[in-house]
């Protein structure tokens, strides 16, 4: 399953948190973007050995990751849904801090942007967004009133994901958030099913017209 596919990020120290950002699983060589995914926060996937060292002694480094439960899932989803795979999957985050227990990292994110201490990361710009054929929408859905500050990334993120004019998808709830592609359990099998059917009924008969 993982033969020809790896995933690159870059890991940065800031203070007492490691950040991943520019994160893509990449299958084959091709620069081309497969599409994009935008969930909540950095989840397990780590940088191993030699470049794990690097990172703690240069605060900053790009090298391939392990590949986590997440990643593997979004794998299996790409395999499944697409009969070409050559290019990059783009993952995006509401928020780039690493913490793999959902409310915990949000109530971290919002400590930190209280604080001042969570660095400057703004979204990609409409131009990059619009080099995606299409977006998965996958950043959970758990919401508290005092979450001021991970509802304002939602909010940014529709608005830009609307802009950019690409077609867009998830799994959603009955309060209109989308589920995370990969929840731990049985409900997995499920998940991976309902987000092929999505993107077999949304998005790929508008691939096929635009060929």
């Amino acid at each position: 399953m993982l033969e020809n596919v790896k995933a690159i990020a870059t890991f940065q120290l800031i203070g007492e948190e490691i950040y991943r950002t520019n994160t893509y699983i990449q299958f084959g060589s091709s620069r081309k973007s497969l599409g994009a995914v935008v969930m909540l926060n950095p989840g397990s996937a780590d940088l191993q050995g030699e470049a794990r060292k690097k990172l703690i002694m240069n605060g900053s480094h790009t090298d391939e990751t392990s590949i986590d439960h997440t990643m593997r899932q979004l794998i299996q989803f790409m395999q499944t849904s697409h009969t070409m795979l050559e290019g990059r999957l783009h993952i995006y985050n509401l928020f780039y801090v690493k913490n793999s227990i959902g409310v915990e990292a949000i109530e971290l994110f919002e400590l930190l942007k209280a604080t001042g201490k969570y660095p400057t990361i703004t979204l990609p710009s409409l131009l990059e967004m619009t080099q995606h054929p299409w977006a998965l929408i996958g950043w959970g859905v758990e919401k508290r009133s005092r979450w001021r500050f991970f509802e304002k990334e939602k909010r940014e993120w529709l608005q830009l994901i609307k802009d950019s004019g690409i077609p867009f998808f998830g799994i959603q709830s009955e309060n209109n958030e989308y589920y995370h592609p990969c929840p731990n359990g049985p409900a997995k099998t499920e998940r991976l099913q309902q987000l092929i059917q999505a993107y077999n009924l949304n998005i790929k008969p508008l691939s096929l017209k635009n060929k």
